[in-house]
């Protein structure tokens, strides 16, 4: 097989499925038998050393962290089958789960357990007026998640592509990570959802 590659001007060789390609690429810089590897979109290699996180243990409750983690490996599992829309819609299910956790904290109930249910927008919206400072950018991502997630959920004609879903994988990370550093509001004073 080596010997083919090296013949391919480009040293990559593709194998199409239906759902996905497999790559074939040769790396010249690895000597030796071991200077072919193989990658496709969303494998496993993408998902498990770049897009993997863990939420922290001491942030939410128990039940919740592991529903967390649960909904963001759910997501990660279905971007690597190629199944966008669903690995979209458990990031979206992810960070509602954070944010209903946050809420839930500050505000004594769960949203889920108001007369009117407030969603994503009206949960950031009723936190900033109690007087939550957001971590820089963490608002902005969590609102381009929730738009990707309800154009992929609520039927949109559109099909969402695997690139789509790659970064909406990697804002939901960056959200996650965000949540559990360090945050503004106890360097401020204000009561923190921590």
């Amino acid at each position: 097989m080596n010997t083919q590659l090296l013949a391919v001007p480009s040293g990559t060789v593709d194998f199409p499925f239906p759902d996905y390609v497999i790559t074939l690429r040769l790396d010249r810089a690895i000597t030796g038998d071991q200077n072919c590897r193989l990658d496709h979109l969303g494998s496993r290699d993408e998902t498990r050393t770049k897009m993997a996180f863990t939420f922290p243990s001491d942030l939410l409750p128990d039940d919740v962290t592991r529903l967390v983690n649960l909904a963001y490996e759910e997501a990660l599992r279905c971007f690597e089958r190629n199944c966008s829309m669903a690995a979209i819609g458990m990031c979206g299910r992810t960070i509602e789960t954070v944010l209903a956790a946050f809420y839930a904290k500050q505000f004594g109930k769960h949203p889920s357990e108001e007369q009117n249910p407030p969603g994503v927008n009206a949960m950031i919206n009723r936190l900033r007026k109690e007087g939550y400072r957001f971590p820089a950018g963490l608002k902005e991502r969590i609102e381009v998640i929730a738009l990707h997630r309800n154009m992929a959920i609520h039927g949109n004609i559109v099909l969402p592509s695997q690139d789509e879903a790659r970064s909406t994988i990697y804002l939901t990370k960056d959200v996650l990570q965000l949540v559990s550093q360090g945050d503004t509001n106890e360097a401020a004073g204000n009561e923190s959802l921590r």
